[in-house]
């Protein structure tokens, strides 16, 4: 499956946040899930919104309330991906 450029730098960007001993396993994870949803919507690649909707997946119940302020740590418009977050 094929990323975009924005995707696979969002990803990057997340794993540089998450724990080391961790981040190998969620970076796997978070790619392999990604990669499936945008197989099952045939897309072609995996885009920004396919990896947010991954990460807000595997990210644990307990840890999902800190998800909107690391959305938007990371640059990104909250507004765009609330509808993940429901």
């Amino acid at each position: 499956m094929n990323w975009n450029d924005a995707a696979e730098e969002l990803l990057n960007s997340i794993l540089l946040r998450t724990p080391r001993p961790v981040r190998e396993t969620t970076g796997q994870d978070i790619r392999r899930t990604a990669e499936q949803m945008a197989e099952e919507e045939s897309k072609q690649r995996v885009g920004v919104e396919t990896v947010i909707a991954a990460w807000i997946e595997k990210t644990p119940e307990a840890l999902r309330s800190t998800l909107p302020q690391q959305i938007e740590s990371l640059g990104l418009d909250l507004s765009e991906y609330e509808h993940l977050l429901r």
